[in-house]
Parts: C-alpha cells; structure tokens; sequence
C-alpha cells in the first residue's frame, strides 16, 4: 500500500471513529432527543444530574414520601412496561426512615425481650429503588422496583 493510500484510509478511519463517537456521548445524554413512538421523548438531565421532569412530579406532591432532598441517585431512563403500557422507567434510589431493629433480642423461651438500640429510635434510614414511569414528558406512575407496587 503505497503513502498516499494509506494517509486516505487513516483520515476516514478518524473521521468516521469521531463521527460515532460524538453520535454515542449525544444520545447518551439525551441530546438528539430520543423519541420512541409509544413512550415519547427519552427525560434529560440537567447539569446537576437531575431529571426536571421527576424533579416537578416530587413537587406538585404526586408522591409524599420522595423529595429532591432525600434521592441519592438517578439511573439512566430504559424502555419498559407497567400495567401493559409502555414508559421510559428512570431508576431512583433514595432515602426512607425506618424502625431500627438492629439490637431486638429473644429471651430463652422465645418472647422478645425489650428493643435496646445505641442509637436513637426510629432514626435510622434504609434506601429504597423506585421506578418513575415517564410517557409524553411527564411522570405517570411511581412504582417500586422490586415488587411493582404504586409508591405513595
């Protein structure tokens, strides 16, 4: 293969790798407006790494016990079902209060004795995943992901 072949071949090399590459980190981040026919637009984050759309549903109080406040992640929006519809199902974990139950002991004939905690009662936090079903840009259904269960 003689230099100027080469140089050429090397030259579309390039062009078409960064070509795919820019493609790949645009529809990563919902840039080129994904659309899929059934569920609508693919939800976008904002610089902070939130997602407006879950973000407004938190606050017009569609669900009580998730707030902006207490989320610890966002996961990236698939495509997928709930209730035979078709949504795009952005993960969420978050925070939830919960009875302590670290230190619940038994007495030898199996009554429990009282609960004795180090720290305070009631105060401690577990995480939770939820689903935010998302279709024409607004957020339908909050459901948990394990059980499928409608999140209040």
């Amino acid at each position: 293969m003689n230099t100027k072949t080469h140089s050429a071949l090397i030259s579309l090399l390039v062009v078409f790798g960064l070509g795919i590459f820019s493609n790949a980190v645009a529809s990563e981040h919902g840039i080129d407006g994904m659309i899929h026919p059934h569920a609508g637009i693919k939800p976008a984050r904002d610089f902070r790494g939130r997602y407006p759309v879950l973000t407004r549903s938190m606050r017009e109080g569609q669900v009580s016990s998730i707030t902006p406040e207490n989320v610890v992640s966002y996961g990236y929006p698939t495509i997928g079902r709930y209730n035979g519809q078709i949504y795009w199902l952005v993960p969420v974990t978050f925070y939830t209060a919960g009875a302590d139950t670290s230190y619940q002991y038994i007495s030898t004939n199996g009554r429990r004795l009282p609960h004795v905690s180090r720290g305070r009662p009631s105060l401690t936090q577990h995480a939770s995943d939820v689903y935010a079903c998302v279709r024409g840009g607004r957020v339908e259904h909050w459901v948990y992901k394990i059980s499928g269960d409608p999140v209040r």
